[in-house]
């Protein structure tokens, strides 16, 4: 039998629950009005997949572009979700605004408290890490086009976490990037994030995310970074 509470807090507010609704195709959360659809993937599997029908009220213009058509299981849509900010919100968030974000509450961000002892605000999952063609001063938190990959020297894949104080990348090599003067480049794309330190060639890419994720990523740097902003404010 399937369960009719999809997730007992609702990675879109958290304010409510996202429990079956009337008729047991959708599930919702009474909340927010987040609505999502059970789904096979790809015809192949078994239900138990699920893709968002609907955001409910809000302008969320770029991550309903960013998951149209995708399907995923809850655990990673949940996150995934909880990554999803409307779009006046993104920009608030990008100047400034920080209050704005909502907790992760994964264990993964429990984790990243208890061994740094920094509190977790973004996690994206499932990403490369690369250096690639370095970038030029200022922020934008719009992503307007795909990771450049030509010269790309692929690094490691794990995890990436934003937290008070940097950015921090768990993998075999466990990548740290400090939020502070030597950041003078950041750029959101449509499949990842670029970072560019002062006196590094190249610039990092973290790639594999989907672009309200990367537009999330950059809004928070830029939030931390304010000398960063006005590049990102002439853009808006």
């Amino acid at each position: 039998m399937a369960q009719d509470t999809l997730y007992k807090e609702c990675p879109l507010c958290t304010q409510g629950s996202v429990g079956r609704a009337e008729g047991g195709a959708t599930y919702r959360c009474a909340q927010c009005g987040l609505t999502l659809k059970e789904r096979s993937l790809l015809g192949l599997f078994k239900k138990g997949n699920f893709a968002v029908a609907d955001f409910g009220e809000g302008d969320y213009t770029l991550a309903r572009r960013s998951l149209k058509d995708i399907t995923l299981p809850p655990d990673a849509l949940k996150i995934t979700l909880g990554n999803v900010y409307t779009d006046p919100q993104l920009a608030a968030i990008a100047a400034g605004s920080l209050d704005l974000l909502r907790p992760v509450r994964t264990v993964l961000a429990q984790v990243i408290l208890e061994q740094l002892n920094e509190v977790c605000h973004l996690q994206v999952n499932g990403l490369r890490r690369g250096h690639g063609q370095p970038l030029p001063e200022g922020g934008h938190y719009q992503p307007l086009q795909p990771v450049p990959r030509e010269g790309m020297a692929w690094q490691d894949q794990g995890n990436l976490f934003c937290t008070n104080q940097r950015l921090v990348f768990p993998s075999d090599s466990f990548t740290f990037i400090r939020m502070d003067r030597k950041l003078t480049g950041l750029q959101a794309f449509t499949d990842g994030i670029g970072i560019q330190r002062k006196g590094e060639a190249y610039a990092t890419y973290f790639v594999g995310c989907y672009p309200h994720e990367a537009a999330l990523v950059a809004a928070y740097v830029l939030a931390k970074l304010p000398a960063l902003q006005p590049a990102a404010e002439a853009q808006g």
